[in-house]
């Protein structure tokens, strides 16, 4: 069941400052020969095209594929989309939950965007309650894409390495990189 989904926004619809050649497809290519996983890699800029692509991976030809990882902007329990207008781009866990209909269950799912798991757990433990989610991951502060993405390296390593561990992961994530964790305002739920 090593596999991973990632699901990346289109960066480069924004202002100037984030034009920046931030695409996860580089980590997921290291990953998938460290690991000899399994990689999907889709870009997204509109909500249309993130529920094409929710509704294909829900499909059983998928369900080797243990991580579905979410790279966007975010805010407060939502994410961001980039190709959508200003006042439709933000898209809450609760309209993902929805949207997902059944694509998360079984899976780890991380957001690697901004603030996603700022605030309550009621939210969060909502949407993995909704979704089926095996877990869900993500950050609670404004995150440097370097530091994030070494933190979303080492977590999915983490995930392969103790994936019949659940609940391992979080203290061995905790063991190795806290101080980049608590930098970043990761959590694991």
């Amino acid at each position: 069941m090593n596999g991973i989904i990632c699901l990346e926004t289109e960066w480069e619809h924004t202002v100037k400052s984030n034009r920046l050649s931030l695409h996860t497809k580089s980590m997921l290519d290291f990953l998938e020969k460290s690991w000899n996983c399994k990689v999907i890699y889709r870009r997204v800029a509109t909500k249309s095209e993130l529920q094409y692509y929710l509704t294909r991976f829900r499909n059983a030809e998928y369900k080797d594929y243990s991580i579905f990882y979410l790279s966007f902007h975010g805010d407060t329990h939502s994410i961001q989309l980039e190709g959508e207008n200003k006042n439709e781009n933000k898209i809450s866990l609760s309209d993902l939950a929805e949207m997902s209909n059944g694509t998360f269950t079984d899976k780890f799912v991380h957001f690697s965007s901004c603030r996603t798991f700022l605030g309550s757990n009621k939210e969060l433990e909502h949407f993995k309650e909704e979704t089926g989610a095996t877990s869900i991951s993500g950050y609670t502060k404004s995150v440097d894409c370097i530091l994030s993405v070494i933190n979303d390296l080492s977590y999915f390593d983490q995930i392969f390495r103790h994936k019949t561990k659940k609940t391992y992961l979080a203290s061995a994530m905790d063991k190795y990189y806290g101080g980049l964790g608590k930098e970043l305002g990761f959590r694991i739920l």
